[in-house]
């Protein structure tokens, strides 16, 4: 398996240094599609969140004056108030954390150019080495063997880089990318 890994790595950095441009349009294109779907949905979520808020500002404002004017008891507004009141609350935490994925997100669409720095560091990888790994790979997904017990059954693995995520074989260029499966 450490074969599979290095050559794979050995094969995606070399694609970042030889050719830089095709290979961060075709990541970003790759990425932006996924990502951008994402975004798109995050942000009604935050939009639907943000009018809800401003929802209950009102909502606040005529249960405060109808209080005041004395059309509600006061356990009428305090039960009403407190229901509203946890959910501005709860409103309030999650849209920070609405804004902080959309930035995420974003950010891992124009991270492709720290995976192509690195590689331009790295020119000649002969062993793989924990450094390397973790400067290079963010997780190894092994699935299954494609037939169970058998002991020459193929076994696909994915690599899944940071910065650019699971790039497998699929980056159009002459270089043919190393064998994502091993024997078991």
């Amino acid at each position: 398996m450490d074969e599979v890994i290095l050559e794979d790595l050995r094969w995606a950095t070399a694609m970042a240094r030889e050719h830089t441009r095709e290979f961060a349009e075709h990541i970003g294109g790759k990425q932006s599609a996924e990502i951008q779907r994402e975004i798109r949905r995050l942000e009604r979520e935050l939009t639907a969140m943000r009018k809800r808020e401003t929802q209950l500002d009102a909502i606040f404002k005529r249960l405060y004056e109808d209080r005041v004017l004395g059309r509600i008891s006061v356990e009428q507004f305090q039960t009403l108030s407190g229901g509203y009141t946890e959910e501005q609350e709860k409103l309030a935490a999650e849209i920070p954390a609405k804004e902080a994925a959309i930035q995420k997100l974003r950010d891992t669409v124009s991270s492709t150019g720290g995976f192509i720095a690195k590689a331009k560091r790295y020119t000649d990888i002969t062993e793989l080495t924990p450094e390397l790994l973790r400067l290079f790979i963010q997780k190894i997904v092994v699935h299954e063997k494609s037939t169970k017990w058998s002991k020459n059954a193929m076994q696909t693995i994915e690599i899944h880089y940071s910065d650019i995520g699971f790039i497998g074989g699929d980056i159009p260029q002459d270089g043919e990318s190393p064998r994502q499966e091993i024997s078991a």
